[in-house]
């Protein structure tokens, strides 16, 4: 027996195989992944439902241009002069009615920028219709392609029955024998009557091989999306439709103009559109291949759940052969490792043997889904957020114009990638995972996304674009450092959970803190990127404002801290539970040690510094009180990863801001009074060095998620503290002797 043929059969399996009496016992799911765990195909499908709507939107988009754009420039254009008329420009420089006058204009034009929305909304609901009609049609299209259809023998129809009970599947699906011919097996048909169309020579096949390929088609049975995969195939035919639409109705309009036809194909348009769609296009067809890979994966490892895998790694074995025989006689087009291959419904023979292989078989996420969701997800944020900049001014949602296009992209980046991260952690927990290649295809997907820039073919929905180009550095790497901590908790989470209770609450938690934790991160990540990537392009000279806007002098000060607090305190959890398991005492009295006296030290440093902004007044003291809480934090994290490499972020991720909040606390003591007489309350004194630690500790986290582990010699025990105290005074000390990032800001 080879690896791939799993664990000999016991006693009981045996009985397992032999002629039932009695209706067959329901095999265990691997791992209750697949009862609890979001599948990864259940992401992916999101994922590509999520990719349609943004096609739809973009051609909506484009389509209201064409039969709105005269009358949506028009009525900016008279909203603009009425206003001005209503509220007249001052001769001087001072105006003291420009906020009332761009009120006025945002609420004149906010019809006109709705009927845009909508029409945009539009373009989505119609793609989602093909789509969705490829559900009906396909399936039948399929089956006549094999038919004329013939019911299969008895014995068939029995052992698929059989499969489908022990599999839990909620239907029994209909057999039938495909037509001389016809080699591939498949199931199709309506939810609740599905298909199953085995080959004409299917009963030649020897016993093992025929059960192996049953019980495939009765595991994509029981998976339940018989129906819904069809989706995949009709996504990529659904959005074409939609594509077509814009440029077909140009051509009609000019035509109709009086253009001659030769002026109308020389538009600049078409080489915008064409590039911007063929991408789109890509994103489509990708994602679909990604759905139709993965659930073939999930069939493979749900049909040898708990059996020995022989049978399934006979017929895997016996395509890879044949697959290349075939090679011999084709052209490096159509070769297995060729061009077409990569847009092939099913994953190749040799691939599909690799993920079983493993102990936990289970299709972790890859560099492509990584590549996909990190394109789809910016190209989301930059086209919601040119609809909201068009539709939230004048509305009870106008400030929340960066916060809504945030939310959904990285909520969708958040479930098609982050949520998977754990997932696979979770099934190889003895190593878990951490994607170092995929953050470069994050970034590299993310980069793109920027520079598609699809509001601007022909967008009148927009007077600004929703990113600007020097996004193209910030947010790809605000993307990577999500991912670098959404890695890095899982694997602190995972490793806490599989200590000790019981395996079904286990996966109920790690489900729950997976979804949270990564719309979260990805979400905050987002937001502060997109002011990021404002502020920087706003003020290119300023280096010192970038760095403390989004930090101390950040608008959004508590809710960054609250989300610090929210991923220290499940760091802290998982250490704690780690190191109460592992019964190493030192894992748990380092950190807070580092963190007492990083502390010690900083407040020392800025003791001694007492008196040397006294002259700079109430804000300038708090301000430097704030950095240097961060700063000390800052030190924290680096002195513990120095011990520990990339482990050290587990407990750096605690201990880091409980060195700021110590710092903070006793500053406040010293500052009470003085913050009393200023109207100063302990929520922006605590809030705003959490804020600017988490401005700070992003590229360390990045930098060092990617290092290995190293396990500390006895000096490195003892000399941490010392050292954090020593760095943590000379940073302070240097930091009390510059004005660079000193802003009278109001508070």
């Amino acid at each position: 027996m080879t690896r791939l043929d799993g664990p000999a059969p016991t006693a009981e399996a045996e009985a397992d195989n032999a002629p039932r009496t009695t209706a067959p016992r329901s095999a265990r799911r691997p791992e209750g992944a697949l009862r609890l765990l979001r599948s990864p195909s259940g992401s992916r499908y999101a994922l590509l439902v999520g990719v349609l709507l943004l096609v739809g939107a973009f051609a909506g988009q484009l389509v209201h241009n064409q039969l709105f754009g005269e009358s949506y420039k028009q009525t900016q254009k008279s909203c603009t002069e009425e206003a001005q008329r209503r509220y007249p420009l001052p001769a001087g420089e001072k105006d003291p009615d420009g906020f009332a006058r761009a009120q006025w204009n945002m609420r004149c034009a906010q019809p006109a920028a709705e009927r845009g929305v909508a029409v945009s909304l539009a373009g989505s609901a119609a793609v989602l219709v093909l789509a969705v009609g490829g559900l009906w049609l396909l399936p039948r299209r399929a089956l006549r392609r094999a038919g004329p259809l013939a019911p299969a023998p008895a014995g068939d129809q029995e052992q698929v029955e059989q499969a489908c009970r022990e599999l839990r599947a909620r239907s029994r699906p209909r057999v039938a024998q495909a037509r001389d011919g016809w080699e591939d097996p498949f199931t199709a048909g309506a939810p609740g009557a599905p298909v199953v169309v085995l080959p004409a020579g299917f009963s030649a096949l020897e016993p093992q091989r025929a059960e192996a390929i049953i019980r495939h088609e009765a595991a994509h049975v029981a998976a339940g999306d018989v129906r819904l995969v069809w989706l995949t195939r009709s996504a990529l035919a659904a959005a074409l439709v939609v594509l077509a639409v814009p440029p077909a109705g140009l051509v009609v309009e000019r035509l109709q103009r009086g253009r001659a036809l030769r002026t109308i194909l020389t538009d600049p348009f078409w080489g915008a559109y064409a590039a911007r769609s063929l991408l789109l296009l890509a994103l489509v067809l990708i994602a679909s291949q990604l759905v139709l890979r993965s659930r073939e994966h999930e069939a493979d490892i749900r049909s040898v759940a708990d059996r020995s895998h022989a049978g399934l790694t006979a017929v895997l074995a016996a395509a890879e052969r044949t697959e290349r025989i075939r090679a011999l006689d084709q052209g490096w087009w159509r070769a297995p490792g060729g061009p077409r291959s990569l847009v092939a419904n099913h994953p190749r023979p040799g691939r599909r043997l690799a993920v079983l292989s493993p102990v936990r078989p289970y299709p972790g996420p890859s560099w492509p889904d990584a590549a996909v969701a990190g394109l789809f997800g910016v190209v989301t944020l930059d086209l919601t957020g040119q609809l909201a900049q068009a539709g939230f001014p004048g509305t009870r949602l106008a400030p929340y114009v960066t916060l809504v296009p945030a939310l959904m992209a990285g909520t969708l980046i958040a479930m098609a990638w982050g949520v998977r991260v754990w997932q696979a952690a979770w099934h190889h927990r003895e190593d878990p995972p951490v994607p170092g290649r995929a953050f470069a295809a994050l970034a590299a997907g993310a980069g793109l996304g920027v520079l598609t820039r699809l509001g601007d073919t022909g967008s009148l929905l927009s007077s600004a674009p929703a990113l600007t180009w020097n996004s193209a550095v910030v947010v790809p790497t605000a993307l990577c450092v999500a991912a670098a901590l959404s890695a890095v908790l899982a694997r602190s989470c995972v490793r806490a959970l599989s200590v000790r209770s019981r395996h079904g609450s286990r996966l109920q938690l790690l489900f729950l803190a997976a979804v949270a934790t990564n719309v979260l991160l990805f979400v905050g990540v987002l937001r502060a990127a997109q002011e990021l990537a404002l502020i920087t392009y706003s003020m290119p000279k300023d280096p010192w404002f970038w760095l403390t806007m989004e930090g101390i002098h950040s608008f959004h000060g508590v809710t960054d801290a609250v989300i610090v607090a929210l991923l220290a305190l499940l760091a802290l959890g998982g250490s704690l539970r780690r190191a109460t398991a592992a019964r190493s005492i030192r894992r748990l009295v380092l950190p807070p040690a580092v963190a007492l006296a990083t502390a010690a030290g900083t407040l020392g440093a800025r003791w001694i510094s007492r008196h040397t902004q006294a002259r700079d007044g109430f804000n300038a003291t708090v301000q430097y009180d704030s950095m240097a809480a961060a700063a000390a934090g800052l030190v924290c994290l680096l002195v513990l990863c120095t011990v520990w490499g990339r482990e050290g972020l587990v407990p750096g991720l605690w201990s880091a801001p409980l060195t700021t909040a110590l710092v903070t606390a006793v500053l406040w003591t010293r500052r009470t009074g003085p913050a009393a007489r200023h109207d100063f309350g302990p929520a922006e004194f605590f809030t705003d060095p959490l804020a600017q630690l988490a401005v700070l500790g992003a590229p360390v986290v990045l930098v060092v998620s990617l290092l290995p582990a190293w396990r500390p010699g006895r000096a490195a025990w003892f000399l941490a503290p010392f050292l954090g105290a020593y760095v943590a005074t000379l940073l302070t000390a240097g930091l009390v002797r510059t004005v660079a990032f000193l802003y009278h800001l109001p508070f």
